[in-house]
């Protein structure tokens, strides 16, 4: 458990600072990015932090994580 709290830790407070996957990963350094993936779907699915989806210029769609302040 000791791992999801340095993450949500490293998570961005608030909607406009919102931060995709990789660069919450490229910044804090915690662990193999699929990890990453995995730990951040399980704190959404929680309800402990929020995610949007962006559409991509090239095609697709980019995930942003934020948490709310406490």
């Amino acid at each position: 458990m000791r791992d999801l709290e340095r993450l949500w830790a490293a998570i961005p407070v608030g909607e406009e600072n919102a931060d995709g996957a990789s660069e919450i990963w490229r910044r804090y350094d915690l662990g193999a990015r699929a990890t990453i993936h995995q730990n951040l779907n399980r704190l959404t699915t929680e309800g402990r932090i929020k995610r949007l989806s962006r559409p991509m210029p090239q095609g697709g769609e980019v995930h942003l994580y934020y948490r709310m302040s406490e």
